[in-house]
């Protein structure tokens, strides 16, 4: 059971950024991207991406990193801070239903949620008359928006 929760916890996050949430968190994302671009060549350049590795360089060039910069890096923060409330949020409150209508049992104790372009959150919606009142609450407002 303790698998299939990193399991369901990183289906729903990758759900979440494939299923209309892409422009709500990958925006910021790409926004920091592109005004931290100068910054990225000039000083993190040599940085292999990943485990926050190129926020530690801009970390370490605090000093030299353009206010453009900063804000839209602060702006993604927000944004990732905000999805991953949500993603919580879901995994609390839609836990069982993603257990019970998403899964795929891979042996007589486990099972796997197939993650990506959506899956979770449309297996949800696809069983929304099926869906306890807070995870149905949780993915109304997330269809809707």
């Amino acid at each position: 059971m303790k698998r299939f929760k990193s399991v369901l916890l990183l289906a729903i996050f990758v759900a979440l950024g494939t299923f209309g949430k892409t422009s709500f968190a990958a925006d910021p994302v790409e926004q920091a991207i592109a005004a931290c671009e100068y910054e990225l060549t000039h000083f993190c350049s040599s940085v292999t991406p990943g485990e926050g590795r190129l926020m530690m360089c801009l970390g370490a060039h605090e000093d030299k990193v353009s206010f453009r910069c900063a804000l839209a890096v602060y702006d993604a923060a927000v944004a990732i801070d905000v999805l991953a409330q949500l993603i919580v949020a879901i995994g609390s409150s839609c836990e069982q239903e993603i257990a019970n209508y998403c899964a795929s049992p891979i042996s007589d104790t486990e099972a796997v949620v197939a993650a990506g372009q959506g899956r979770v959150v449309a297996c949800l919606a696809a069983h929304e008359a099926d869906l306890g009142s807070g995870c149905k609450s949780i993915i109304g407002e997330l269809i809707a928006n």
